[in-house]
């Protein structure tokens, strides 16, 4: 088996930045892990969900501000991640990156291959944060499940 070699990651994503386009925007570094997936996301995002996940997720932000809307005790709390900052979010705490354009950011988690745990799809009311609807599924492809 042949080990794959470091690389320089700003030169990745400057050859690779169209790939990193709504409504998304990520890409897995390291499709072959086994463990972890390894994904570069890109900004601008729309979506409104908050997506639910079994395990901790490590964000690291490389290019610009993001913001990252939790629910918390009942309520919705943004979490602002900035340029050169980092943020582990604990498993199970339904979460909205929310990026601008042109930002640029790491993150790290847990792959579900061959487990039971599902990921979810969750919407919010905008103003009164009550739950509106939810779906779980499991996560074969981080880049396409999402879509």
């Amino acid at each position: 088996m042949s080990i794959r070699r470091p690389f320089d990651l700003r030169q990745w994503i400057a050859d690779n930045r169209d790939l990193l386009k709504p409504p998304v925007g990520n890409k897995n570094l390291y499709a072959e892990a086994g463990d972890y997936i390894v994904m570069i996301v890109g900004g601008p995002n729309a979506r409104k969900d908050y997506h639910y996940n079994e395990t901790e997720e490590l964000f690291y932000q490389l290019e610009g501000d993001i913001n990252v809307r939790i629910q918390e005790d009942g309520k919705a709390v943004d979490i602002p991640i900035r340029e050169g900052e980092m943020f582990l979010l604990p498993g199970k705490v339904p979460h909205s990156p929310m990026r601008g354009e042109n930002t640029v950011g790491l993150v790290i988690e847990c792959k579900r291959d061959d487990r039971e745990m599902k990921d979810g799809l969750l919407w919010f009311c905008e103003k009164c944060n009550h739950k509106l609807h939810e779906t779980y599924f499991v996560l074969h492809n981080i880049e396409k499940d999402f879509l």
